[in-house]
């Protein structure tokens, strides 16, 4: 899956509080959710559907919400220790062909727009729920991001979720379906984001530093270090029928980074990688204090 490829440093123009790096981090940990994402729907869907990153941008709140498209659906997100508010949107052609591929039934044209029954509704709501677990398990951190579905919004272009004038980072996500191309919205506040990590630091952390002789004793300790692929579950009569050349699913998403622990407990996350001739693995979140 490709990402639009767009410069950090062109990002936020109107957004002073978000660096560059922080802009950088955002689309990364952006781009992991529409991957994440495409492979929970894969279960849920008749046909495939690719889900990449589009542009982003920064705006007013009602500059924002009135770009929606109306009619519409959107799923109202609380993230963060915080549980800022947040908007995942989409247009009501969008979701009635979402609707329609869940229940087998394909378009072979763009639906009419019409309002959803009540057994349509609960299904765009498991759709959309699964937003909230890749938005979550997304986080390039140790532990995941808190992130809780409030509730699915009809015609958000009229909801009073945010304040005005509140400036909100606006993400397109681009659909590529079987009738064409679709986008959704994802609305964000950068007061928000600013309280999980995407903004400017200000006050300069001081480390102490160990006394020489302590960190060269220290350094001469052995440590082992495993890194864990993922966990299954079977009963030992699957167990005694494996034989070579059976597959195994693990619990672990393809596009989820290893855990690497040390002494048993988890330290890192990351990537396998090829080094020369030896496995390797790319460190991408630690859990050092």
């Amino acid at each position: 899956m490709n990402q639009t490829e767009a410069s950090p440093f062109n990002l936020f123009s109107q957004a002073p509080r978000l660096t560059s790096d922080a802009s950088a981090a955002l689309m990364a940990w952006q781009g992991t959710v529409t991957s994440m994402l495409q492979e929970n729907w894969q279960s849920l869907l008749g046909k495939d559907l690719g889900i990449s990153l589009g542009t982003t941008d920064a705006s007013t709140a009602i500059k924002a919400v009135n770009s929606l498209a109306d009619p519409g659906y959107a799923a109202r997100l609380e993230i963060g220790p915080d549980s800022f508010p947040s908007l995942f949107a989409f247009s009501s052609r969008m979701v009635l062909l979402l609707v329609n591929d869940m229940l087998g039934t394909p378009c072979e044209e763009w639906p009419e727009v019409r309002d959803l029954t009540t057994v349509e509704t609960s299904m765009v709501e498991l759709l959309l729920g699964e937003i909230t677990r890749a938005i979550s398990h997304a986080w390039p951190e140790i532990h995941p991001l808190e992130c809780e579905q409030d509730c699915v919004i009809a015609r958000p272009m009229r909801s009073r979720v945010f304040p005005p004038d509140e400036l909100l980072v606006i993400t397109h996500v681009v659909f590529e379906t079987t009738l064409g191309q679709e986008e959704a919205i994802w609305l964000m506040p950068q007061s928000g984001l600013a309280t999980i990590g995407f903004a400017d630091v200000t006050d300069e952390e001081v480390h102490a530093e160990p006394a020489p002789q302590i960190r060269a004793l220290a350094e001469q300790i052995p440590v082992n270090l495993v890194a864990r692929l993922g966990d299954t579950t079977m009963s030992l009569a699957e167990l005694d029928s494996l034989k070579v050349g059976d597959y195994l699913t693990l619990d672990q998403a393809v596009c989820q980074p290893m855990e690497l622990i040390v002494d048993g407990r988890l330290q890192w996350l990351g990537h396998p990688c090829r080094l020369g001739t030896r496995q390797g693995f790319q460190i991408v979140a630690s859990n050092r204090e």
